[in-house]
């Protein structure tokens, strides 16, 4: 079923108050990737960020969450488990030899809820080796199930084993039949942890439609093209408060403090919830208006993107279609066409494009893949290969940089005329745009569509050497979940261009 498209007005909404939050959102600093906003089930505005596009999938973070207790949900309604199941009865191996009373009382409801007694979160990462279902059981069980709140993403990694247990199936192929494909969303894909279980907590990747999809559904309570998928009740559960979290951490930012569900988040304002993921993934639900909200995005200032919502957007909506309000539609329809992220000014050096036209530099080091030099914050699974060498080629439209592997050859296309060029490599979407910083040096911002951050790269030509070092595109984070890479040298190649290079960059540099 596609989504209905609509006018702003035509389901209460102001295109002006449209405008208003995307233009608060750009003075916050907020870097926006997409958004999708529906009321009454009717899409009524959305757009995409070059590089970044409405049907690519992008990382949810945290937002995976709410899949999965959905998918429990599922199961209880089928009977697989009930929400009253003990852990040390679903895990009688793997728990300690004397369980503490608390640990005992730790039920699956504990864990949709974020209460499951622990006063810290085990250890735990994408691809650690070690038998994690176990650590969480011997971890300390501090307090008494269903009192203390502790954000524990590794608890959400347990009800996909407890699924996987119960069903013999990961998250995505237990949600299959049941939500994705009724719903109409993409081929859902969430990475495994080491012992097969779904990162649940974290891992799965969805497009902006898959996510407007998931949160009508939730918005109405389980039901789609007129079929009750999962019991209303499930969401009344699921998206009430379950547990107190005022003043667990997030700087006392209000939307963090209001009360925590099964896997999704109460919000500040009357009747409004959200699935949220890290750098602001958000599904918000605003029950009372009967809309829904999503939005992929890369920023540090969570709180600010909630609070644009609720200043510019929310108090805007009216209980009944508006008059159609042709000028401020077209200012905003006008603004979603032209859509990207902050570009580099187009800057230009023909000498040093001649020069380097052809030009290849084989690194001086062992080296990974140029896609896992560019790392993405939320990409967990290395493309491989080996970096054998990099050719620079230059054309009106820009750069063509092309990485030589043991495993292929990829180019990697970047606009140099103030915009983003796309190209795909190995099936994934990546943008870059670049400029001559200097008569020496060629800047380039590039990402994997799929992450949140990409690398803002430095190239320095001295004589038969290039230098590259780089930067995320998240500044607070610095390299967080990606590799280090502190300066990567390489060698001009001998060949048909390579005198000439070298003797510009002999002048030049």
């Amino acid at each position: 079923m596609n989504l209905q498209h609509c006018t702003p007005e035509s389901v209460g909404i102001p295109s002006a108050a449209i405008t208003a939050m995307l233009e608060e959102l750009y003075a916050q600093g907020i870097e926006m990737h997409s958004f999708m906003l529906l009321r009454h089930g009717k899409v009524c505005a959305q757009g995409a960020w070059k590089p970044y596009a409405m049907d690519e999938p992008h990382i949810m973070f945290s937002f995976s969450k709410s899949l999965t207790s959905t998918a429990i949900g599922f199961a209880r309604q089928e009977g697989l488990l009930s929400l009253d199941e003990r852990l040390v009865d679903l895990f009688p191996d793997k728990i300690p030899e004397n369980p503490s009373e608390n640990l005992k009382k730790a039920e699956i409801r504990h864990l949709l809820m974020m209460g499951c007694g622990h006063e810290t979160e085990i250890a735990w990462g994408a691809n650690q080796q070690n038998d994690w279902v176990k650590d969480f059981l011997h971890h300390p069980f501090v307090y008494e199930p269903g009192t203390h709140f502790l954000y524990n993403t590794a608890g959400t990694n347990m009800l996909c084993a407890i699924l996987k247990q119960k069903t013999g199936l990961s998250l995505t192929e237990f949600l299959k039949p049941r939500l994705f494909e009724p719903l109409g969303m993409s081929d859902i894909q969430c990475h495994e942890l080491e012992n097969g279980v779904s990162m649940g907590g974290a891992g799965c990747s969805l497009t902006i439609d898959d996510m407007a999809r998931f949160m009508q559904f939730v918005s109405n309570k389980g039901q789609w093209d007129g079929r009750q998928l999962l019991g209303a009740d499930w969401f009344d559960m699921a998206t009430t408060k379950q547990i107190e979290n005022a003043g667990a951490g997030w700087d006392g930012d209000p939307d963090w403090q209001v009360g925590y569900c099964f896997q999704f988040w109460r919000c500040a304002p009357s009747g409004v919830f959200r699935g949220d993921g890290a750098f602001g993934q958000y599904g918000i639900v605003m029950t009372e208006q009967d809309a829904v909200l999503v939005i992929q995005s890369a920023s540090m200032k969570l709180q600010a993107v909630l609070t644009a919502v609720w200043q510019k957007l929310l108090p805007a909506m009216a209980d009944a279609p508006l008059p159609e309000d042709h000028k401020s539609l077209h200012v905003l329809e006008n603004r979603l066409k032209n859509l990207e992220l902050n570009p580099m000014l187009g800057m230009r050096s023909p000498g040093a494009e001649q020069s380097l036209d052809g030009a290849v530099y084989v690194p001086d080091s062992t080296l990974p893949g140029f896609a896992d030099i560019l790392g993405g914050v939320g990409r967990f699974t290395p493309e491989g290969g080996s970096l054998q060498a990099l050719s620079f080629h230059f054309d009106e439209t820009g750069l063509h940089l092309e990485s030589q592997q043991d495993n292929g050859s990829f180019t990697f296309d970047v606009g140099m005329q103030g915009h983003f060029a796309q190209s795909r490599v190995n099936g994934v979407l990546y943008g870059a745009n670049g400029r001559w910083r200097a008569k020496d040096k060629l800047e380039v911002e590039m990402r994997n569509t799929r992450t949140v951050a990409g690398k803002r790269f430095v190239f320095q030509f001295v004589g038969d050497k290039l230098h590259i070092t780089a930067d995320s595109t998240i500044p607070e984070i610095g390299g967080l979940g990606e590799p280090l890479m502190n300066e990567l040298t390489f060698t001009l190649k001998e060949g048909e261009v390579s005198t000439k290079t070298k003797m510009y960059w002999e002048v030049n540099g």
